[in-house]
This record gives C-alpha cells, sequence and structure tokens, in this order.
C-alpha cells in the first residue's frame, strides 16, 4: 500500500502543464465533432443519426491500431524517464511504420462496412447515409492514423504543445470545411453528410503533414527502417490497448445497434448528446492522457511513488473539470442542445441523457484517470481483462435489457454504462493501491540496438 499523503502542488503543477495543451486539442476535437452534428442535424434526423453511426463504426475499424499507437506513446514516456533518448526519438520512426501499414489494412477491409450497418439493424435511410461517411473516411485510414501516431510519439516525450498547435488547427479547418462543404457554399455544391467526411479527411491530412515537418529535425537523424526491439516493446504494450479498444468499441457499436432499432429519434438524440459530453469529457481525458504519460515517465525511472503522486493530482484535476460540465448539464440543458436544431421528439430524450450524464461525471473522471495511469505504467494486460469483462459482462447485456426489454430506450442504454463505470472504478482503484502495476523486472535497461544515420 502506498502511503497516505496530500497532492503536492507541485504534482499538480505538472500534471496541469502537460494537460492544458492536450485539453485545448480535445476540446477543438470537441467543437469539431459538435460542428459536423450541428451541420448535419440541420439536414434532418436521419442524416443526425447517421453521422453517430457511421462515426462508431468507423472507430470500430482502426480501435485496434489506435491501442497500438498508444503503446508507443507509453513506450516513449518510459524510455524518456528511464533516460534512453535514442530509443525514445526512434519510437517516431516506428510509430510512422506502424500507422501506415495498419492503416491500409483498415482500409482493405472496408468492404465489410455495409455488412456492418446491416448487422447494426438501422432503418435502410440511415444505412445509406451512414455509409456514404464511412467509406470517405475509412479509406483515409493512413492518414488519420498517422496523426494519431505522431501525436502519441510527441506526447510521450513529454511535448504537449506542438501537436496542439497543429491539432487545434486543424479542427478548425475542420470546422470551416464542415460550413462549405455539408451546406454548400457559392459555386460549391452541398454535399451533405459526405461533405463533412470530406472536412474531416483534409482537416486530417494537413494535421500529418503538418506533424510529420515538426517532427523531421529529431527523425531525420535516424535511420527510417524498422528497429525490431523498440516495435517489440511498443507492441508489446499497445496490442493489450488495441485489443481493448476494439472489443469495447465493438460492445459499444452493437448497443448503438439496438439504438438504432428502437427509433431514429432515440439514435439522433444519443448522438446530439455524446456531442455536448465531450465537452466535459475530453478536457477530463486529456487530464488522464498527460497523467499517464507522467506516470509512465515515473515508472521509467523507477519512482512508483512519484508515480503515485502523479496519479493523485489527476485525479484531483480531471474531478474537479468534470464536476463543471455535470453541474451545466443539469442546470442549463436547454442551452447545450439549441445549437444542434434537433427536431422536437430529439430533444426531450437528450435532456433526459445528460441528466444520466451528470450523475456519472465524478465516477467517469476517476475512472478514466485511473485506467490511463494503469496503462501509462504498462500493465496494459490487466486494463484489457478489466475492460472486456465489465464492457461485454454488465454494459451491453444490460444495456440491451433495458432499451428493449424496460423499454428505456437511449437513456437505458446510458444507465448501463453509469453501471459499468461503477463496477470499473472499484476494479482499477483496488489494482492501483495494490502496487502491482509497478513490475520493474520488465522494463528495458539497455538501448535499442544502435540505429544506422539516415542519409542527410
Amino acid at each position: 500500500m502506498f502511503a497516505s499523503f496530500s497532492t503536492p502542488g507541485s504534482d499538480l503543477r505538472q500534471v496541469l502543464r502537460l494537460a492544458w495543451p492536450v485539453m485545448l486539442s480535445m476540446l477543438s476535437y470537441s467543437f469539431m465533432a459538435a460542428a459536423d452534428a450541428i451541420f448535419v442535424g440541420r439536414l434532418g434526423t436521419v442524416p443526425l443519426a447517421a453521422v453517430g453511426l457511421a462515426v462508431t463504426t468507423v472507430f470500430l475499424f482502426i480501435g485496434l491500431p489506435m491501442g497500438l499507437l498508444r503503446g508507443i506513446r507509453v513506450a516513449t514516456a518510459q524510455a524518456i524517464g528511464a533516460q534512453r533518448q535514442q530509443d525514445a526519438d526512434g519510437y517516431g520512426w516506428q510509430a510512422i511504420w506502424l500507422a501506415l501499414l495498419s492503416g491500409l489494412g483498415v482500409a482493405s477491409i472496408s468492404v465489410f462496412g455495409p455488412w456492418v450497418f446491416s448487422m447494426l439493424g438501422a432503418t435502410a435511410e440511415v444505412q445509406v447515409e451512414a455509409l456514404a461517411y464511412f467509406r470517405v473516411r475509412v479509406l483515409a485510414a493512413p492518414v488519420i492514423l498517422l496523426a494519431m501516431g505522431l501525436t502519441a510519439w510527441f506526447e510521450g516525450r513529454g511535448d504537449t504543445k506542438t501537436p496542439m498547435r497543429v491539432n487545434v488547427s486543424a479542427n478548425l479547418l475542420a470546422i470551416f470545411l464542415d460550413f462549405v462543404l455539408v451546406g454548400g457554399l457559392g459555386h460549391i455544391p452541398s454535399l451533405g453528410i459526405r461533405g463533412a467526411a470530406w472536412a474531416g479527411v483534409i482537416a486530417s491530412s494537413f494535421a500529418s503533414l503538418a506533424l510529420l515537418i515538426s517532427a523531421w529535425p529529431v527523425l531525420r537523424r535516424l535511420s527510417w527502417r524498422p528497429v525490431r526491439a523498440l516495435l517489440e516493446e511498443g507492441s508489446r504494450l499497445g496490442i493489450p490497448i488495441g485489443v481493448q479498444r476494439m472489443l469495447d468499441i465493438l460492445a459499444w457499436t452493437t448497443l448503438t445497434g439496438v439504438l438504432a432499432s428502437a427509433g431514429d429519434a432515440q439514435l439522433a438524440a444519443h448522438v446530439l448528446a455524446i456531442r455536448v459530453l465531450m465537452v466535459s469529457f475530453l478536457p477530463g481525458l486529456a487530464i488522464a492522457e498527460a497523467t499517464a504519460v507522467l506516470v509512465g515517465q515515473a515508472v521509467g525511472a523507477r519512482e512508483p511513488e512519484r508515480a503515485h503522486r502523479s496519479w493523485r493530482a489527476g485525479v484531483a484535476a480531471a474531478v474537479g473539470v468534470m464536476a463543471l460540465g455535470g453541474m451545466s448539464f443539469v442546470l442549463v440543458p436547454d442551452l447545450l442542445i439549441a445549437p444542434f436544431h434537433a427536431a422536437g421528439d430529439v430533444v426531450p430524450i437528450a435532456k433526459d441523457l445528460l441528466l444520466v450524464a451528470a450523475a456519472f461525471q465524478l465516477i467517469d473522471a476517476i475512472a478514466t484517470v485511473t485506467y490511463l495511469s494503469l496503462d501509462g505504467a504498462g500493465d496494459t494486460r490487466f486494463t484489457l481483462i478489466a475492460s472486456l469483462v465489465l464492457s461485454w459482462g454488465v454494459k451491453l447485456p444490460l444495456g440491451i435489457l433495458l432499451v428493449r426489454w424496460a423499454g428505456l430506450g437511449a437513456v437505458g442504454a446510458w444507465l448501463g454504462l453509469t453501471a459499468e463505470l461503477g463496477v470499473l472504478l472499484a476494479v482499477l482503484g483496488w489494482r492501483w493501491y495494490s502496487r502491482r502495476w509497478y513490475r520493474p523486472e520488465v522494463l528495458p535497461v539497455a538501448e535499442a540496438p544502435p540505429q544506422i544515420a539516415a542519409a542527410v
């Protein structure tokens, strides 16, 4: 057990120093996602429901590569903590290789998209619109994953400002392109839901190029060839994260399909509420991401007590941010929903969902910080098992029961999510305080084989 002590102000400042750029980046992403919903929502309930279904399915396809790239971030942070600078630099090229190759793999299996949408049970109109969005986004998976991989590498190095500047710019570009492409402007015709998809792809392409240019001063000193030792370490940490993410998204996609079969209004309200929830959840997630980097660096330096102090500081910061979000869901739900111009039958459902979200905000804050801290410590197999058991053993069956048999619709799905979060927090809290996440015997202690300098 850890000794009990208050969170030092220096630890909180360190978390916030890393977190605020990630927070701005994620807030800009939440505004971009909201813009998608706002502009598409003006086209009607069917397109709004379709964009939610399509985005969920896109993440289902790229969930495994996303987790694998998060392993690069953990490995980079631990290398920084262990003062293995050459390895930390070398993970940049490994991130590029993993992103491009896995992205091509995702694009190649996109032919299964229509089958997935038919299995989810959405109406024919929603399926057509969702497939139009999906095809554009999933074929651009290599570019999307490249931006994610380089962001993970920069953050693992403790540089959250560079990806923040790039990603905020990219998300602002996406919002502008939503305005132009979804509804049309001047001689530019309206592309509808396809316009929202193309806006995201163009913005991701910009982000990938800008991050590559920013990383080049480091990358140019190294060989572009894959380094087996680094790939193996990144994969050891990242594969469990990727499997967890993919299976969790699959469970959530299945639940979304259940909502789709409950009616377009239920699915549209779910999409709308998710977009609003992101305004408070993503800043909390940013704090959790920053905390995970600090935990990884502390574990790499073999300083578990410093890792624990970072975790405590991260919990305090995330609770504060997400509590404010929960209060706004209760006090001003109409103000938050109004920009989406939702249909009359969608608004009451969305307001009920925000009340449920307000109830689980604090649980979610602590659980998210603890979950990502365990990942940052390299305890990725445990988080995989915990997430798998609870997502498929609690959230999905309880959500289906409440949606279909209790007739609660989207509210039932969110109550299932709340139950899962409560149990998950208890399990993760036990794991953290057990200290079983600290295993110095598996940490690399030597540099990877020297890399051949790239030709300049």
